[in-house]
């Protein structure tokens, strides 16, 4: 398989998707159809480089019940929008109209190679054949929603001398964001709302066009700008800007626009996070449902100002109750450091075991013992219990310190720590059944 049949090829910038973003299926013809061979992996000092793959065929080739082959696959036209312009990928289908391969074939990744419309696909077909090409097509619109969104947003906050210096799609139900040069202020953010959403009231007309002799210094590198298309998306009077993205046919089309927080990013610039359309009124729904939940655990109104206060109040309860917390650690810490401290005027060897008290409790006792243990013998403090992690520190005379940690790795199988002098300290992944009453045997006797 391999040879290229007529007719040619469409090339990007005039692909079916692009000249009707509307439409959802497409009868073409397969024009090519060639084995995807992976670029060799980087090879230094004889080991690979451990890089993060942008390979847009990962997800077939990692998949356990995917063959191993891949096929890039050329059409005619396509009505499936390859992955650029900041909008992601389509997803759809093919089926073949001839032969015997009338299956339906997932596709989930199409790619520009230059001017051409790639379709990475798990099943080959031979040039010629006749195919039907759906597109997932809720997938679709929403990418519209939030990309005509995104064009709409930024020629608002352009006329606010607000510049868009980038922008990022979210996967399906995650926000987007603009990139900004400043941190717009709470009023602007209000009016940046408002401005948008009277546009998308006033259903203003998009149209694309494709202008000779008009470039962008936008384009793709290995765009060619002598033989490519270059397409310029127009919302009314408001914008008029390069993209080859799919787009809507009018601003009523959005919805509408919700903007989120921001995000202090590089210096002075910031995210601004928003979402349109579909995908915006999902996430108030689930943002309201949220926080009815949270008003019903809080026995609070779900008016957001009562569930604020709540939630404001019940963080100063909780403050309050570690500092009290914390005050009375100490004071236990004191009166084990006591007990210890007379232990040590009868015996050479202190064990001290808290099961629930961890390291911070277990560094308090050692403030309060460091000034005697270091002259009367060795402490070793524990903590956890059978089946989780623990804490281990041993403190006191330098020699009977070396001597106790090194019983601690022969008794306990998950202990790891290092020290020198008159602490050793150790960190349990898990206590074992027996290991704690054996290092506490193995201690007393020493």
């Amino acid at each position: 398989m391999g040879a290229v049949a007529s007719p040619s090829p469409t090339i990007v910038g005039a692909l079916k998707c692009q000249q009707d973003s509307y439409l959802q299926t497409l009868e073409t013809e397969v024009v090519s159809c060639n084995e995807y061979i992976p670029p060799k992996t980087p090879q230094q000092n004889g080991k690979s480089k451990s890089k993060k793959s942008t390979d847009p065929t990962k997800v077939l080739q990692n998949s356990e019940s995917t063959p191993s082959k891949t096929w890039l696959i050329e059409l005619a036209d396509s009505v499936l929008f390859p992955e650029g312009g900041g909008q992601p990928t389509d997803h759809g289908s093919l089926v073949s109209l001839s032969g015997d391969h009338n299956e339906s074939i997932p596709i989930t990744s199409i790619q520009r190679h230059g001017l051409r419309c790639v379709h990475f696909s798990r099943t080959p077909l031979s040039p010629g054949t006749l195919v039907r090409q759906t597109v997932e097509f809720p997938r679709r619109w929403d990418h519209m929603q939030q990309h005509t969104g995104q064009h709409l947003l930024s020629a608002i906050m352009d006329g606010m001398s607000l510049e868009t210096l980038g922008w990022s799609m979210g996967t399906a139900g995650e926000m987007n964001y603009v990139e900004l040069p400043r941190k717009p202020s709470d009023e602007e953010i209000r009016v940046i709302q408002g401005k948008c959403n009277e546009a998308i009231r006033e259903n203003v007309k998009i149209t694309v066009e494709t202008p000779e002799g008009k470039g962008s210094d936008s384009l793709p590198e290995d765009y060619d700008r002598e033989k490519g298309i270059v397409r310029f998306i127009r919302i009314g009077d408001l914008d008029y800007n390069a993209c080859c993205g799919t787009h809507l046919r009018q601003t009523s089309h959005i919805g509408l626009i919700l903007l989120h927080h921001t995000q202090t990013v590089r210096g002075t610039n910031c995210r601004l996070f928003f979402t349109a359309g579909d995908r915006a009124i999902k996430m108030a729904t689930e943002s309201i449902n949220g926080l009815r939940s949270i008003a019903v655990s809080l026995s609070s109104s779900a008016a957001p100002a009562d569930v604020a206060a709540n939630v404001q109040r019940l963080g100063d309860q909780v403050s309050e109750a570690r500092k009290k917390e914390k005050k009375m650690l100490a004071e236990i810490a004191k009166f084990e450091g006591d007990r210890i401290k007379a232990r040590l005027e009868k015996q050479e060897t202190v064990v001290s075991y808290r099961a629930t008290d961890g390291l911070d409790f277990i560094n308090l006792v050692v403030f309060e013992i460091k000034d005697v243990v270091k002259e009367r013998g060795v402490v070793v403090l524990l903590s956890g219990e059978v089946n989780t992690p623990g804490s281990i520190v041993i403190t006191g005379k330098p020699e009977l310190v070396e001597s106790i940690a090194s019983q601690v790795k022969g008794i306990v199988g998950t202990a790891k720590g290092g020290g020198k002098g008159e602490k050793w300290q150790g960190k349990v992944t898990e206590w074992k059944k027996g290991e704690i009453e054996a290092l506490k045997a193995a201690v007393e006797t020493n």
